[in-house]
């Protein structure tokens, strides 16, 4: 016989993390810039570092990476290349930006979320109602009364 009682629950863990999933590449997005990256910087460093393996002892290579780092981006080789006028090219380098923020965006979600304890659902309703919703309306009724007491408000907007 085949038990078929793990399938649901395969189904529900796949869907929580999937909106895990979702929730931190829409907050890459929204908050973090999304896909875009300056890679000129990175390139250049790039190009750096592989004059310097290829002959680590030669002064002109080593001269020629130090007027390297002196250059203006304008000026850089990588700037006019067609690395970055490749649509193909581009599109893979602002993918793999957007897939290593949302991995960051993951990583910190699920370690946050194993780090701090699990609260039963009475309780977070207990705490909800007991303490949360007495300092909103605390808040709702002070902030009024201080931009008021103090006049802070524009003089444009009237309470009364």
């Amino acid at each position: 016989m085949t038990e078929h009682a793990a399938v649901i629950f395969v189904f529900f863990f796949l869907a929580e993390y999937a909106s895990i999933v979702l929730i931190c590449i829409l907050t890459t997005i929204l908050f973090l810039g999304g896909y875009l990256y300056d890679y000129l910087p990175l390139f250049s460093l790039m190009q750096d570092i592989n004059i310097y393996f290829t002959n680590p002892y030669d002064i002109t290579e080593l001269n020629a990476m130090r007027y390297i780092l002196n250059i203006n981006i304008e000026d850089n080789i990588l700037y006019n290349e067609s690395i970055f006028s490749d649509p193909l090219m581009e599109g893979l380098l602002y993918g793999l930006t957007l897939g290593i923020k949302s991995c960051i965006m993951i990583f910190v979600f699920i370690w946050t979320r194993a780090s701090f304890p699990r609260i039963r659902f009475d309780q977070l309703m207990s705490f909800c109602w007991t303490i949360l919703l007495p300092i909103v309306i605390a808040f709702v009724i002070l902030i009024p009364c201080i931009l008021y007491s103090f006049e802070i408000i524009p003089s444009n907007i009237t309470l009364l």
